[in-house]
């Protein structure tokens, strides 16, 4: 199916986008995978930049932008649906338990802000009754507002529809179809989509498709209603507390919110959560305890490290970016709506795009440590190059080839489990390696010991090895395997395909499933990656995912992390002796001394990690590995003695003196 532009992501900010663009002339589709799961319907609908006090200038700018298009926005949205939105520009209050520094009665208004108004204790009071005795003060924003964001997300796809928008519910996306820094389509649940452009809107969701940090943030929330027996509203206004958030709802209605939760997508509301949401929002307005609760929910926000959105261009050149708006999605929807359709449709760039590229998580150039001085062990200096002849060794090898690129160093080492990062940089250049592999989902959530690792490393030098580390089934790693050429390719490695391939579903033994490593291998192959299984030392499955077209084969010595050697050396020699591809030897080589013997084996390479980053001197035992692989290697191919039943003397027999 082909359209002039698909939009990948259905909720407020992938509607509100697909409508501006409608309205604009363009052919549009929009790939919803759930338009009831839309962190959309998941808000409390505040458009209050100003009670959230945005540190961040191009942020507040850029909300303040949005919140002044609302009215208008909100407005055509409803004539064209014949529904309303519930906008309502109530104005906030932000009271505060403890005496603030400074309270002027009238911050002036700039070109970019609104006026702020500090209320005494007694003034709030008579502002807004019924606020807890211990408030001593707070601040009124009369120029924030609501919308009630299920109404607004109901009336976007109404108007979508009306339009001529093809909406697509209940589709997944499971990949970007890429070739020479293009998309080419997008392959689905429902087969592959097709478009001259393609706009990411997909939310929390995004990391699934491109390895931006987009993470999401569990939110919980409830509604409580007004009892009958108050004939009028007692809320008229947004009260943004401290911890909490309550916003009232001209249906009587009372939204409570939010906690803010990393716990990935963990389902269902807790006890715990609601508690501390009741306690927060009695704690500021008392009489809410005796409300009656409506309904609990939760959603998932699109947090990034900075809890700033990523917009504009991307990596592909017909590939557009709206994610991570974090709390403030429908706030933002008008201005990320007018914004995106002008870089597509006129190739006008916002100059408040420039902050929000998602360019700002890329690495920068970290100097690599090379000076002799970082590799020592004591008081003395670690073996150096300079002591090698390389000119003694006159047996001729043939280079290390994988997936048609060649290699010098037959040494592979990881990123894990070092003490620091500096130690991982001292130990990878003193190993001399040509390629790293990388966990994509550690880098991806930050996880301890890989804050950084992207920006550690000189990608120009080292191949990266992307690998499903953590995957316990087929779909998983393929789904991560996505997520890791992505990471390669954000990194400079454009033409990277290679994908180390782990399904470990045995959390005990870390022994790789056979099954799942296979079904995993033929998808991956057929989608164009160059796929280096870690199997366990089977020479059938080794068998077959050759056949399958799989770049090399990884059998584990023993298991991963033991440290206990070459405990498969037969099942290896069998793999070796009837592999067409190169054999890597991968897993619980523990000393030099093992490494050496894995080489004399006749394996192509070795990948080490676990030996390296927990000896004592990680480096001098980088080092240790790679002279070891080396030695192994000309052992192989100066071929070894016979193995003789008896002795025999190594000195002649003839010349020798008699009496």
């Amino acid at each position: 199916m082909t359209s002039d532009i698909l939009i990948i992501g259905g909720g407020v900010i992938g509607l509100a986008i697909a409508v501006e663009l409608k309205l604009r002339g363009a052919n549009v589709t929009v790939l919803c995978r759930d338009f009831n799961a839309a962190a959309t319907h998941a808000a409390a609908g505040m458009l209050a930049p100003d009670a959230e006090k945005l540190t961040d200038e191009a942020m507040y700018d850029l909300c303040w932008r949005s919140r002044v298009l609302y009215p208008e926005w909100t407005h055509k949205l409803e004539e064209l649906a014949g529904l309303p939105t519930l906008y309502w520009p109530c104005g906030s209050l932000a009271p505060v338990y403890q005496p603030q520094e400074q309270k002027n009665p009238l911050l002036s208004p700039s070109a970019r802000e609104s006026p702020a108004y500090w209320l005494d204790k007694t003034a709030i009071q008579q502002h807004q009754p019924g606020l807890a005795s211990e408030v001593v003060g707070g601040w009124w924003y009369p120029e924030d507002g609501q919308v009630d964001n299920r109404a607004l997300a109901r009336v976007l796809w109404t108007v979508a529809e009306s339009l001529g928008v093809e909406i697509k519910n209940g589709v997944r996306v499971e990949a970007l179809l890429q070739q020479q820094g293009k998309v080419l389509g997008v392959q689905t649940s429902a087969g592959v989509f097709r478009a001259s452009h393609y706009v990411l809107a997909t939310g929390a969701w995004s990391n699934e498709l491109l390895p931006f940090p987009v993470c999401p943030v569990k939110g919980q929330m409830l509604r409580l209603r007004v009892p009958e027996s108050l004939p009028e509203l007692p809320l008229k206004r947004i009260l943004f507390g401290e911890n909490t958030y309550i916003v009232p709802r001209r249906d009587r209605t009372i939204i409570i919110g939010a906690t803010k939760e990393d716990v990935g997508f963990t389902p269902n509301n807790t006890p715990a959560g609601i508690q501390t949401l009741l306690q927060q929002a009695t704690r500021l307005y008392p009489q809410l305890q005796d409300y009656p609760i409506e309904e609990f929910w939760w959603g998932f926000r699109p947090g990034t490290p900075d809890e700033l959105p990523i917009l504009g261009t991307s990596p592909c050149a017909n590939l557009t970016l709206a994610v991570g708006h974090y709390r403030n999605g429908i706030l933002l929807a008008p201005i990320t709506a007018v914004i995106i359709a002008d870089l597509i449709t006129q190739e006008k760039s916002d100059p408040l795009l420039s902050h929000f590229h998602y360019s700002r998580f890329l690495p920068q150039s970290t100097p690599m440590f090379t000076h002799s001085a970082n590799f020592t062990n004591g008081h003395r200096p670690v073996a150096t190059l300079d002591n090698l002849d390389h000119n003694v060794i006159t047996t001729e090898d043939s280079p290390l080839i994988i997936a048609g690129k060649t290699f010098r160093s037959r040494l592979m080492t990881g990123t894990g489990k070092y003490r620091s990062i500096a130690e991982m940089q001292q130990s990878i250049v003193a190993s001399e390696c040509q390629i790293v592999t990388v966990a994509v989902r550690r880098v991806q959530s930050k996880a301890a010991g890989h804050e950084g690792l992207a920006e550690a490393l000189d990608w120009q030098k080292i191949w990266m090895l992307p690998n499903t580390a953590g995957c316990q089934t087929a779909e998983d790693a393929i789904r991560v395997a996505r997520l890791g050429r992505e990471m390669a390719k954000l990194l400079g490695q454009e033409d990277n395909n290679f994908v180390k391939l782990e399904v470990i579903p045995d959390p005990k033994y870390l022994l790789p499933d056979p099954i799942g490593t296979l079904q995993a291998a033929e998808q991956l192959v057929k989608e164009g990656f160059a796929v280096l299984p870690y199997i366990n030392a089977d020479p059938m499955l080794a068998k077959h995912l050759e056949e399958a077209g799989c770049a090399t084969v990884m059998p584990l010595a023993s298991p991963i992390g033991s440290g206990q050697g070459l405990k498969t050396t037969a099942n290896i020699q069998i793999i070796i002796e009837n592999s067409k591809i190169p054999v890597v030897v991968d897993a619980g080589i523990g000393a030099p001394s093992e490494a050496a013997q894995a080489m004399e084996l006749g394996a192509d390479a070795l990948l080490i990690n676990s030996a390296i980053a927990l000896a004592k001197n990680p480096a001098a035992m980088a080092r240790a590995m790679n002279l070891a692989a080396v030695a192994g290697r000309l052992a192989y191919l100066a071929g070894r003695m016979p193995i003789k039943d008896y002795a025999s003397a190594s000195s002649p027999l003839t010349g020798t003196i008699s009496s």
